[in-house]
């Protein structure tokens, strides 16, 4: 049997991988038959007899095969491999992320099992934090389990850890502790300096800027974020009459960031927008050809945009 496991939700394919994993050492007693194989290096003619080799001291074999995707050599080749896979051996290719006009992508698509992992959003994303809490013994109210997504961000592996974190302080999970608790993930603190600067709150937005040097976070990277949720902001600010999930799948986003953007959006004008917009891309510009240092740069970008609608305001 084969098997192929892909996406870019690396923690429910873990997961899926895990159980996998412990079905076959519960069935077989050891883990003797379990062998994993680098799919990026790995040649033809050692997958192949990788795949092909009979069970020792077991009666079944897992092999589980990761990042094939990237392996050019094998090509047509992977075929007939795979066609001549013995009912002995159980092979799961897996990989994150797969370019599917390839011949390898073709190949695995017609494995005996195909699986998409893709990344939980909006309301099943909801769900599976409120399904964690209750695994765990614990409770809490939809506006509790939107703040922690809303803190931590899409993450499964920092929300489950979140969530263990909460339920062991207090099995009642609340808004308060929450942000009692759960520290802001990045983009959060990117877009509540975004929203404070397209506001012309200049102290919150520069204070929010100093906290993520703090944080070692570069300046470089921030600015590329502030750039990011200024884009975001634009398109929801332009698409008023579109839906989360509309406007998720024509910007790229997902329906959590459109849903959030369209909340935020009419906090603004556009033309505030689009002149801090203008303002970040001169603010990269300053920045890659030398005339300021960066962490100067992005706080002149704080200044000039805040204190533009400040100006507008009064």
């Amino acid at each position: 049997m084969t098997l192929f496991f892909y996406g870019a939700n690396t923690y429910a394919l873990r997961k899926q991988l895990g159980q996998m994993m412990n079905a076959y050492r519960a069935k077989a007693g050891s883990d003797y038959g379990l062998e994993r194989v680098d799919g990026a290096t790995v040649k033809p003619r050692d997958l192949s007899a990788t795949l092909q080799a009979s069970p020792f001291l077991a009666t079944s074999r897992l092999v589980i095969v990761e990042g094939l995707a990237t392996n050019k050599s094998l090509g047509d080749k992977l075929a007939g491999i795979l066609a001549a896979v013995p009912d002995t051996t159980v092979a799961v290719f897996v990989d994150r992320e797969v370019d599917q006009r390839t011949t390898t992508f073709r190949t695995l698509s017609k494995a005996d099992k195909v699986m998409k992992f893709e990344p939980l959003s909006g309301p099943r994303l909801l769900g599976w934090v409120k399904g964690q809490i209750e695994a765990m013994g614990g409770s809490a109210d939809n506006a509790a389990i939107r703040e922690l997504v809303d803190m931590a961000g899409e993450d499964q592996w920092r929300l489950e850890g979140e969530v263990n974190k909460l339920v062991n302080y207090d099995s009642k999970v609340t808004v308060e502790t929450v942000r009692e608790l759960v520290a802001p993930s990045v983009e959060r603190s990117i877009f509540d300096l975004v929203e404070a600067m397209a506001s012309g709150r200049t102290a919150p937005a520069l204070s929010g800027y100093h906290a993520l040097l703090k944080q070692k976070e570069s300046e470089i990277y921030i600015l590329t974020m502030v750039q990011w949720q200024l884009r975001n902001l634009l398109l929801a600010k332009t698409a008023p009459n579109m839906s989360p999930a509309e406007l998720a799948k024509a910007a790229g986003m997902s329906p959590y960031v459109a849903g959030k953007m369209m909340a935020a959006q009419s906090n603004t004008d556009e033309e505030t927008l689009k002149g801090a917009y203008a303002a970040a891309a001169d603010c990269e510009y300053d920045i890659k050809s030398g005339r300021i240092k960066a962490e100067a740069a992005v706080e002149q970008l704080i200044y000039r945009v805040s204190d533009s609608v400040s100006s507008r305001q009064h």
